[in-house]
């Protein structure tokens, strides 16, 4: 009942996430023509494949393997569209379908991209059940990485070394600075103390099942462009989701539902203008729906500061069986 209840919160959140719904449904209105069969993987809620349908889609199939396919179904039926919208709740991989897709739609993205470990389902999509000469929405993603300062970031890890309440809390912050941050802070460009670089790009018509299975790997040099605090390395996607339409969460675009994503540091190192800052990220794909993560940052010549989300799913396999 929690797990369900926590999906259901989740898609309120992205259903009140207009960027996101117009940006789709923009590209949908261009993308989908009359007559079309859509395939709508992990279709959540179902918004995605009633644009389908506004756009004149003859068939939607609505893939969806989790318990809000209930709720899509009712949605669809609110809306009169359950003759041209077939709910399907299951896996991907176990599905058939009767015709193959025109267009597949697919809102896949993490806070930069791959991270939510769904590439590999759209490209087994896009193998199994697109037409030759189909589209698919988006068509390319691509993820990129700056080095930034965040306030929010500094004073908590702070609270935790300040000995709250007389009590040493200091491991909450060693632990903290293991874990990436997906958050809703205010931050903006002129927190950026280097321009962003270029992670990694995929281009959802060529990129292949090995290529989506095996971890992403980032090795970036950046020079600092003005001097301040670096507390974290911060990761977004900017989408193309075709006919000119895009998608994006980068730091200074308009707000999202994803917020931004956050590598962060043990404690703010300060940086000089010019200072070379140095740095590896590496997602790798665990579960459905998860990836692992390892970073590392070094500034100049000083240490390198590595974290690794891998050790601790270890341990808590180990633990759970």
């Amino acid at each position: 009942m929690v797990e369900a209840y926590a999906r259901l919160e989740m898609h309120r959140w992205m259903l009140r996430d207009n960027v996101r719904n117009e940006a789709y449904r923009q590209a949908i209105m261009k993308v989908v023509r009359p007559g079309d069969t859509v395939l709508d993987m992990g279709a959540g809620s179902g918004i995605l494949s009633l644009f389908a349908v506004q756009a004149g889609a003859a068939k939607v199939y609505a893939v969806e393997r989790t318990d809000i396919a209930a709720v899509a179904r009712k949605i669809i039926e609110r809306n009169g569209f359950s003759d041209r919208i077939s709910v399907i709740q299951n896996d991907l991989e176990e599905i058939n379908l009767p015709d193959k897709a025109d267009v597949i739609i697919s809102e896949w993205m993490g806070g930069f991209g791959v991270d939510e470990n769904m590439l590999a389902p759209l490209v087994i999509a896009r193998d199994r059940f697109m037409k030759p000469g189909g589209k698919i929405i988006p068509g390319r993603v691509t993820a990129l990485l700056a080095p930034m300062w965040v306030v929010e970031l500094d004073d908590g890890l702070q609270h935790w070394r300040s000995q709250p309440h007389g009590v040493d809390l200091s491991v909450i912050s060693e632990l903290s600075a293991d874990e990436t941050v997906m958050t809703q802070w205010r931050v903006t460009p002129d927190d950026l103390l280097a321009p962003p670089q270029l992670m990694w790009s995929h281009d959802a018509y060529t990129s292949t099942l090995e290529e989506a299975d095996r971890p992403f790997v980032a090795k970036l040099a950046f020079t600092a462009t003005r001097g301040g605090g670096l507390s974290a390395m911060a990761a977004w996607f900017d989408a193309d989701l075709g006919e000119g339409v895009s998608l994006t969460n980068a730091v200074g675009a308009p707000d999202t539902h994803w917020g931004r994503y956050l590598f962060p540091l043990n404690r703010t190192i300060e940086v000089r203008p010019g200072a070379s800052i140095q740095a590896e990220i590496r997602c790798e794909p665990s579960a459905p729906g998860c990836c692992e993560m390892y970073w590392s940052v070094q500034v100049d010549d000083g240490p390198v500061e590595q974290h690794d989300t891998r050790p601790r799913r270890a341990a808590a396999i180990a633990r759970d069986g």
